[in-house]
């Protein structure tokens, strides 16, 4: 995981030959804000429990499958949330499932308090 103070971003980066897989976490977990903000508190409670059972046991598709369930909702906003998950998803190697994981949680987290009950 790097954080580069200049452009106030954090991201996990892998360089392979001449390419370089970057996934910027700070959006990551702004997107997962601005999607759960206006859920209840208790739901969000259950689904950080759920995702973080799924990257404790290192589980990338049950995690998809829960996060994905959970935004499965046509009439809300989770577009950038989902231009986010489908730009990384088949290219994350297993070694940044963790970062990536924990910026979603962190993100649902944050709204903790906030959304309506």
């Amino acid at each position: 995981m790097n954080v580069d103070k200049q452009e106030n971003t954090v991201y996990w980066q892998k360089v392979i030959g001449s390419e370089s897989l970057k996934i910027d976490l700070k959006e990551l977990k702004s997107a997962a804000y601005d999607v759960f903000m206006e859920e209840s508190d208790n739901y969000k409670q259950k689904l950080v429990y759920n995702l973080l059972e799924t990257v404790r046991s290192k589980d990338q598709n049950r995690f998809f499958y829960i996060l994905l369930k959970a935004i499965n909702k046509p009439k809300e906003n989770f577009k950038e949330l989902w231009g986010k998950l489908k730009e990384n998803y088949d290219v994350m190697p297993e070694e940044a499932f963790v970062n990536f994981a924990y910026a979603i949680i962190i993100g649902i987290m944050s709204t903790y308090n906030k959304g309506g009950e």
